[in-house]
């Protein structure tokens, strides 16, 4: 999903030269909100799993932790486990091993299709409504790439931290995080208390932005 600033109510035949596969959305601030993270859970992420027993591990951002969210994820089988401020770079499965490739990927993609688009003899100067369609098209070709031949690092990613391993700690000693040594976690749905939106969630977030500009 690539949130533009604006409504996206004037873009007229714009919208058509979006990527095929990249969920677009709008709003004031070209930020992940409430609605928005209610939308992509309710229309993407319930009926992509399917009602199967789901582990949802997500950063402390405000949207992330309503009670409105925990409820959707309770409803449809899907346990949130939430990473506690300034734990991202060693638990989180994108910040440990995926985003930094993934975002080379991007940056690689983007200097291609610069180069390639202000080659064109009759190129004049780019408008906020060309980099939006570049955008999404760099994002959806570099998922496309990623998925096929970056695949066993998004495995290893998962595999690492734990988030794919049996939840009956059997294959624990598999853990490997930074800085931690003789990990066990045992089985978490038996052993550990799951407390959902009863845990003492602090207010603070742990929001990472991205703004792109775009036309309403």
């Amino acid at each position: 999903m690539v949130i533009f600033h604006g409504t996206g109510r004037r873009l007229g035949t714009e919208k058509l030269c979006y990527h095929s596969s990249v969920l677009v959305e709008y709003n004031a601030t070209a930020y992940m909100n409430n609605s928005l993270f209610e939308k992509y859970i309710t229309n993407y992420l319930i009926p992509t799993l399917g009602g199967h027993p789901t582990l949802f591990t997500l950063d402390l951002m405000r949207s992330h932790k309503t009670p409105t969210v925990f409820q959707l994820l309770r409803t449809n089988n899907i346990t949130p486990s939430l990473i506690p401020t300034g734990c991202t770079s060693l638990v989180q499965p994108l910040d440990v091993l995926v985003n930094k490739p993934f975002k080379e990927l991007m940056r690689d993609l983007t200097d291609e299709k610069i180069f390639k688009l202000e080659s064109v003899e009759d190129f004049e100067k780019w408008t906020v409504g060309d980099c939006g369609v570049m955008t999404t098209h760099c994002v959806g070709e570099a998922f496309n790439q990623f998925h096929s031949l970056k695949a066993h690092v998004i495995k290893t990613s998962f595999h690492k931290l734990g988030l794919s391993l049996p939840i009956d700690g059997s294959l624990d000693h598999e853990l490997d995080i930074k800085g931690f040594t003789n990990l066990g976690i045992g089985n978490w749905r038996e052993d550990l208390v799951s407390l959902d939106d009863r845990a003492d969630v602090p207010e603070e977030g742990d929001d990472n932005v991205a703004f792109i500009e775009t036309e309403d």
